[in-house]
C-alpha cells in the first residue's frame, strides 16, 4: 500500500477550487475548478478526508460535551 499525502490542492495546477458537474446519483465525480483535473467520485474523493474531519472534530469537542451525551 502506498501512503500518499492528502491535500486538497490539485495535483496538476495548485488550485484548491473545486467544482461538482451535475450527474447521477453516486457518480458524482470532483474536478478541479482551473484545469479540469478528474479527482474522481465524490464518495471517494469524501472519504480520503473522513479520518481528517473525524479527527478535527475530536480536538474541536469540549469535555462537557460528552458528560453530556
Amino acid at each position: 500500500m502506498t501512503t500518499e499525502k492528502i491535500s486538497p490542492d490539485c495535483p496538476e495546477c495548485g488550485n484548491r477550487r473545486k467544482r461538482l458537474p451535475p450527474g447521477r446519483e453516486s457518480q458524482y465525480h470532483v474536478y478541479c475548478d482551473e484545469c479540469g483535473h478528474d479527482f474522481g467520485r465524490f464518495d471517494h474523493f469524501q472519504a480520503q478526508f473522513r479520518h481528517l474531519l473525524d479527527d478535527v472534530e475530536s480536538h474541536l469537542k469540549h469535555p462537557d460535551d460528552e458528560a453530556r451525551s
